[in-house]
């Protein structure tokens, strides 16, 4: 019988791939910035400690980057097994790096990460060392389906003479909303009856208010209940996203436009190519930058220019589109997939190792751009990579990190993951 630990808030969905009478759950959810010290994680991991016997876990589900710390302390005090790691991010910045490097220098031979795109599987493999594969974290569910436009415009209130544009998602500052606004007030210049309505989970004040005076006539909706959000996806006539966040792996959005029936704008960034073409929508141009915009990570932007462009070709557009959610990305799909996952880590079995203190990391297996990380901050040995990146600040990142080692790891880990040509 197996014994499965999963590190997760999402406890509904690892039920659906895991035997509920052999899982020890463990909650471990997203943390702001300023908890994400050593301190903290030990008190965490002192708590799953007391909760559980780590002996007999055969596999770890590790979900979030905020599992990691603790899957790092269960494998120094000798207890390995293999680890299915769902970080739903990329890894980068550097508080993401570490606790992957961590892991690397503390693997299982059966760890696999699992990621939304192969762009997103390639990238970590090759900063990383660690497996990975394109299997969709979660995925898209039956509830968005293709609905009648004008009904779903009346319930609610939107306009019926307006080619609708759509944004759905996070109003912060990674998610290139300036680029998204600029392409669209130059859209509007050319068809005054473009209209952009934006629904969005969590806003950023100081963001928000530096961008509202460019919003015009835009709608915003705040947290829409789920049948809401599908009934805007089926009102609009087009899906639209400026992103070019460190965190996008696969995009999610917009897939549930296409799973709608509504083509989808993109940037030709990261994962989204891996959904999106000219067949369901169109991919925009993206600059890769010398300097950060947004925030102190990003060095890349959509080109609003081609934006409008684009919007423009796929709003012109009078044939048929073919738009809808690929099997890969359904949900029903991920979980069937899951279990022979599960079955085959559980395969490789525990291994029984003495408790392993801090040692040397093993550079020479990081590519250069991950090697000038650790010689810039002095990051010699595993302990380094908790004790002294938290007292550089790197972790809880009142200290981003060096601009010009930024640049170059966000460069040679979305210069991996970018599907089309780079411009700029």
């Amino acid at each position: 019988m197996t014994t499965i630990l999963a590190l997760t808030d999402t406890p509904n969905d690892v039920r659906h791939f895991c035997d509920a009478d052999t899982t020890l759950l463990f909650t471990i959810r997203p943390l702001p910035p300023g908890d994400h010290t050593y301190a903290r994680f030990e008190q965490l991991y002192d708590v799953l400690r007391a909760s559980c016997d780590l002996s007999s876990v055969d596999v770890v589900i590790a979900e979030h980057v905020e599992s990691l710390p603790l899957l790092y302390f269960m494998r120094r005090d000798g207890y390995s097994c293999p680890a299915l790691m769902i970080p739903h991010a990329n890894p980068y910045p550097l508080h993401i790096l570490f606790r992957f490097l961590l892991i690397a220098e503390y693997a299982h031979p059966g760890d696999l990460v699992i990621c939304g795109s192969r762009n997103a599987a390639r990238a970590y493999e090759r900063l990383t060392g660690i497996r990975a594969e394109n299997i969709c974290t979660f995925g898209i569910g039956d509830a968005y389906r293709g609905k009648d436009r004008a009904e779903c415009r009346s319930a609610l209130a939107l306009p019926r003479d307006r080619k609708i544009l759509l944004y759905t998602g996070r109003f912060m500052n990674d998610k290139g909303l300036e680029s998204l606004l600029s392409g669209y007030r130059l859209l509007r210049r050319a068809d005054p009856r473009v209209l952009l309505v934006m629904a969005v989970t969590h806003i950023d004040p100081p963001y928000y208010n530096r961008l509202a005076p460019g919003l015009g006539e835009a709608i915003l909706f705040h947290r829409l209940e789920r049948e809401r959000t599908v009934e805007l996806y089926n009102a609009a006539d087009l899906f639209v996203s400026g992103s070019t966040s460190v965190f996008e792996t696969y995009g999610k959005s917009p897939l549930e436009a296409l799973a709608c029936g509504t083509p989808a704008v993109v940037p030709r960034w990261e994962g989204f190519p891996h959904c999106v073409d000219e067949g369901n929508g169109g991919l925009v141009d993206v600059e890769y930058l010398s300097r950060p915009v947004a925030n102190p990570f990003e060095f890349a932007r959509m080109c609003a220019e081609d934006f409008a462009a684009v919007c423009g070709r796929v709003l012109d557009r009078t044939e048929p589109w073919e738009c809808r959610a690929p099997d890969w990305a359904r949900y029903e799909t991920t979980m069937k997939i899951l279990p022979d996952v599960i079955a085959g880590m559980a395969a490789a079995g525990r291994t029984t190792t003495a408790p392993r203190g801090s040692h040397l990391l093993d550079v020479d297996r990081y590519p250069d751009s991950v090697r000038a990380v650790l010689d810039c901050y002095g990051l010699k040995g595993t302990a380094d990579l908790l004790h002294k990146a938290d007292r550089l600040g790197l972790l809880d990142q009142s200290s981003p990190g060096e601009e010009a080692l930024l640049r170059d790891l966000h460069h040679d880990l979305f210069g991996v993951t970018d599907a089309g040509p780079r411009t700029g």
